[in-house]
């Protein structure tokens, strides 16, 4: 029992580093769409400050999400795909954008393939949209037969 809930722990706190994953850089997402997909291939390519530059920088997780990211990075190797991305709500300053992110495991252990769905709050830094808070709406695990192993 302790198994399932930590390896279900470990996928969703993998979700939710690469939703909450700025330190200053000279990166920018015009769109909430582009820094979503930003967001996905820096994960994709376990670049961890190219992650941060997707996430607010007065985000109250975002010195956790730094440290998450690096453990991650060093224990799996990971495929993030995002297959829904809808704005709900939107102004100059804040858009809350609907996403569905699939992610699967390439190498390591004890990680459950997931689908999730959330909701994303963007917030602006400077001209840039970038992650302020998820809440995590749905996790459904792929491998249903892998998950009671």
């Amino acid at each position: 029992m302790n198994k399932i809930k930590l390896t279900s722990g470990l996928a969703i706190i993998s979700v939710l580093i690469f939703i909450i994953s700025s330190c200053s850089s000279d990166k920018e997402y015009k769109t909430p769409e582009e820094l979503i997909k930003a967001n996905a291939a820096y994960m994709n390519e376990e670049d961890l400050e190219a992650v941060m530059t997707t996430v607010h920088p007065k985000s109250p997780s975002y010195p956790a999400t730094e440290s998450m990211a690096k453990q991650i990075f060093e224990r799996y190797d990971l495929n993030y795909k995002i297959e829904n991305i809808k704005v709900i709500e939107q102004n100059d300053k804040e858009a809350k954008v609907e996403f569905t992110q699939i992610t699967t495991k390439i190498k390591g252990k004890d990680f459950k393939n997931n689908k999730a769905t959330g909701i994303h709050t963007l917030r602006k830094d400077g001209d840039s949209w970038k992650v302020y808070s998820t809440e995590m709406t749905n996790v459904e695990f792929l491998n249903k037969d892998d998950f009671h192993n």
